[in-house]
């Protein structure tokens, strides 16, 4: 596949605040790579085949004052992926503020492994941290790792996902120790802000009926916590948010 070129290439002003958001063509990590470029971030972001949507939202967003880099990244090759992902961002911008390890691998044990998804959803975001962790440092930058209520309350048919979002979320209360404290690293554990395509109607209902706030959330939401961790909860780290409506303190 072609690699996408990054727009606005030009001398980097040293000041200017760069994010790393993965998984960022679509869904919650589009609104997370839409929400801090248009707050004045330079973002680049990985997708794995989505390059139509990855190519669209650059060009929704790249302006004169902000620049945007799709990057072509597969977590089923590690080594390969976090290697061009260093070479090429680094080339981009020679510091990093935030990353935001979004991308992950969702579905139940009869179609997703226990080795692809501790790949993507636990080995990729610690060896992105381990790879910037000088970056980061010298930012005095954020982690912010995507996690999921499942990591607690385990669905016996998504054991793997839900074991490999438990192993990140206990990650990121160690990283945030070990990086502070000169980096602030810390989780957001949505509940449904995403409806999955396939998903009943009457299971929607059945869902919502054991939230207490009685809907669910949006992509948007979880965007805007990201947001407030990084420009405004300074006094912050080692937290997991639980972004579901209260459905973990909900029977």
């Amino acid at each position: 596949m072609k690699e996408p070129r990054p727009s606005n290439i030009g001398e980097m002003d040293q000041i200017r605040r760069i994010a790393l958001i993965t998984g960022g063509a679509k869904r919650v990590g589009r609104a997370l790579v839409e929400t801090f470029a248009r707050a004045g971030w330079d973002v680049a972001f990985t997708f794995r085949s989505s390059q139509k949507d990855a190519l669209a939202l650059q060009a929704s967003l790249a302006t004169n004052d902000v620049r945007i880099l799709p990057l072509s990244a597969d977590f089923d090759r590690l080594d390969q992926s976090v290697s061009m992902i260093r070479e090429r961002l680094l080339k981009w911008s020679p510091r990093l503020d935030l990353l935001i390890n979004c991308a992950s691998a969702y579905g139940p044990d009869r179609q997703l492994s226990a080795e692809a998804a501790m790949r993507t959803n636990f080995a990729a975001p610690i060896r992105l941290i381990e790879t910037f962790r000088t970056e980061l440092v010298a930012a005095k930058g954020n982690v912010i790792n995507l996690l999921d209520i499942l990591a607690e309350r385990p669905m016996p048919s998504y054991g793997h996902y839900c074991a490999s979002k438990a192993a990140l979320w206990n990650a990121t209360l160690a990283w945030a120790r070990t990086l502070a404290p000169d980096v602030r690293v810390n989780g957001i554990a949505p509940g449904v802000v995403d409806w999955p395509a396939n998903m009943p109607e009457c299971d929607r209902e059945k869902y919502l009926s054991r939230v207490p706030l009685q809907r669910a959330g949006t992509p948007d939401d979880v965007a805007r916590l990201a947001k407030f961790l990084v420009e405004d909860g300074t006094y912050i780290t080692g937290q997991v948010i639980r972004l579901d409506g209260g459905r973990s303190i909900a029977s």
